[in-house]
């Protein structure tokens, strides 16, 4: 048996290092994960590769020097664009035929889905949570709020078309309504998504939004731009959600960029390996992205991690549901949502959805 030819089809990334820590093996997993070729790194110290305090360098010195296996639940890759990888290490010594330690292997298991599974179960619970707060909070606000209403409708009735009072009476009658509407869009995190998942083709859903965008785009000296894959698959999806979802995420990405700048929707089928295929319960299935980019302020690193929570929001307007309810809705689709920002260059927002099968 070709046993290089086992390891180098491991899903994890495989490391081996011989006395010295100079690479002698880095398998194709280690190619993904690190975005450094084994052409390159084979021959090279490690230390010239990685950051020489990386977890993965100290655990191998440590079995190199002791002859005995290392672990670490969740280390750091850094890879070439200096984004950080969590990852899990075990190390093992590799002996010669007199006992003595001539080389140490290192297995990187990539931590990332795993994690991106767990921030989506923890946003499930939020919103699950708020979804009961609002059903509760409606019952006993709609009440009150009908009675408000039907009373200064009496009270319109009394002081005629004439009065100089019937425009305090259509402010509280426009107030009264926007406040249901609050109390709908609380309602929908916690009703149930009625899905009429159809095939659907993503380009008209992005037109469509792109039209009804264009004159806000136009105010605010944005261009929109389009980068269609013109082979892209039928996807499956309820028309009416996704043209909430993507109106909102453009809303979003419009609001961002008040000096103006390019706003762009790209389709493609996803080649994410987080996203790229999902179980989606009767077996795997192939994603495309649908994609919202701006070129506005970006979202500041201390908030990026709370933009999904519902009420959470750096807006001076609004109730900061609209994202909650997205992740709802794609949630409901069997697919994802991710968001990409760097402060000062812009927002990147990636819907993932099923193919047609």
């Amino acid at each position: 048996m070709n046993y290089e030819a086992v390891l180098a089809g491991l899903p994890d990334a495989v490391i081996a290092v011989d006395t010295e820590l100079r690479v002698v093996f880095w398998n194709s997993a280690a190619e993904v994960l690190t975005e450094r070729s084994a052409r390159r790194a084979v021959g090279k110290f490690l230390k010239e590769l990685l950051p020489p305090d990386a977890s993965v360098i100290r655990r191998l010195a440590e079995t190199l020097a002791t002859g005995e296996s290392r672990s670490e639940p969740e280390g750091i890759v850094e890879r070439g664009d200096h984004r950080s990888v969590p990852v899990g290490i075990v190390t093992a010594p590799l002996f010669g035929r007199d006992g003595s330690v001539e080389a140490a292997v290192a297995v990187l298991r990539d931590l990332s889905r795993i994690r991106q599974l767990e921030a989506e179960v923890r946003r499930g619970e939020t919103l699950a949570a708020a979804g009961r707060m609002a059903v509760g909070l409606a019952h006993e606000v709609r009440n009150p709020l009908g009675a408000i209403r039907g009373a200064v409708q009496l009270l319109r009735r009394e002081l005629g078309a004439d009065s100089r009072l019937t425009e305090y009476t259509d402010v509280l009658l426009t107030e009264v309504d926007r406040v249901n509407r609050i109390i709908e869009m609380l309602v929908d995190l916690a009703r149930p998504v009625q899905l009429r998942p159809v095939p659907l083709n993503l380009h008209q859903l992005f037109d469509r939004v792109a039209l009804m965008s264009e004159e806000a785009a136009r105010e605010r000296g944005v261009t929109i731009v389009r980068r269609y894959d013109p082979s892209l698959p039928p996807i499956l999806g309820d028309e009416d959600r996704l043209l909430q979802v993507f109106h909102n995420l453009v809303r979003n990405a419009l609001d961002s960029m008040s000096r103006g700048g390019h706003l762009t929707l790209t389709t493609r089928v996803s080649l994410n390996p987080l996203f790229g295929r999902m179980d989606l319960g009767a077996g795997a299935r192939n994603m495309v992205e649908a994609q919202v980019a701006d070129e506005g302020a970006g979202i500041p690193e201390a908030v990026r991690a709370r933009i999904f929570d519902p009420f959470f929001t750096t807006k001076d307007k609004g109730l900061g549901l609209g994202l909650a309810i997205c992740h709802r809705i794609l949630e409901e689709h069997r697919g994802a949502i991710q968001v990409d920002s760097a402060e000062g260059q812009g927002t990147v927002v990636t819907c993932f959805l099923p193919i047609v099968k």
